[in-house]
């Protein structure tokens, strides 16, 4: 074999092992790569939930931890946190857990619940059907008959009821009605606002205010055509998500996106419209809570 040949055999030999080192490198890029991207696909889908488990939440998670636990997998039908999110509670078809920051929980055996809540001392209501129960040592006791509430939330002197015929009804620990009103029809969305003084009802598009313990009217309005309602941690300011009105003709002025309204004088002022989660403020605590997976969990402020 001649210099030139052996020049040239080796030249075909190095391009074929520049071509397969070439090959390999290239296959070991695209392992590199789906090795990458499986890290990137399990990275973003597992982060979300994790930023999102009940059990992970800043300020709830510890108590959705034991409420977990306390459920032993049951159903989740619905929840409530005391006014200081010292407390929570969820319910399934035949159980109630209640746990407490302070390491104090219980499994509570109590078929057929509809809706919970705390009163403004952290004790637990239970309605049961037609019966209206009340924790004391530990046990729920017997309160008085209701009809099966919509809505059960607590306020500074007892409990708020609204039913499905829109009849409003506050009742004190043991068991006297503070006061009743009548919501104009049924839909209506119950909620209280800090200090358990006031609360609201959203009901046509507007909204419908009253002293929480005797349910005396404080205002009957709709600024807006309102979809939504935040409590702000001032007691009388609340903030109205508006929609925009079905009779609305195109040359009329835009409806605003959101309204920051005064409950006991009107006053109202627009509010740069934004999203926001549908979430509820805790009447001790300047605290939003929501619900994820049938557990309370902390949401973003309005």
């Amino acid at each position: 074999m001649s210099g030139r040949e052996v020049q040239l055999a080796a030249g075909r030999k190095s391009a074929r092992q520049t071509r397969s080192a070439s090959a390999r490198a290239w296959t070991l890029t695209l392992v590199i790569a789906a090795g990458l991207g499986l890290l990137l696909y399990v990275a973003t889908t597992s982060l979300p939930y994790l930023i999102a488990s009940p059990a992970g939440d800043a300020h709830l998670g510890a108590l959705n931890d034991c409420l977990a636990r306390q459920l032993k997998g049951a159903t989740r039908l619905g929840w409530a946190v005391a006014p200081d999110a010292s407390r929570a509670a969820v319910f399934g078809p035949r159980v109630v857990a209640v746990c407490g920051e302070d390491g104090t929980h219980a499994r509570l055996e109590v078929p057929g619940v509809t809706a919970i809540a705390f009163d403004g001392e952290r004790h637990l209501w239970v309605a049961n059907g037609g019966h209206l129960l009340r924790e004391r040592d530990g046990a729920l006791q017997p309160v008085g008959d209701i009809t099966p509430p919509e809505w059960l939330i607590g306020h500074a002197g007892g409990v708020l009821a609204l039913d499905a015929s829109g009849q409003l009804v506050s009742v004190a620990p043991d068991g006297k009605v503070l006061g009743q009103a009548q919501v104009p029809g049924p839909g209506g969305r119950l909620s209280v606002g800090p200090g358990g003084e006031l609360a609201a009802v959203e009901w046509g598009g507007g909204v419908i205010v009253y002293d929480a313990r005797t349910l005396a009217l404080v205002r009957a309005e709709a600024p807006c055509t309102v979809e939504f309602l935040w409590w702000l941690d001032t007691a009388d300011q609340v903030l109205l998500a508006c929609g925009t009105p079905a009779s609305q003709g195109s040359e009329a002025a835009p409806a605003p996106g959101s309204l920051r309204f005064d409950v006991r004088t009107g006053a109202r002022a627009a509010v740069p419209a934004r999203t926001r989660a549908p979430a509820r403020r805790l009447s001790g605590r300047a605290l939003y809570v929501q619900g994820c997976d049938g557990f309370p969990c902390t949401a973003t402020p309005p």
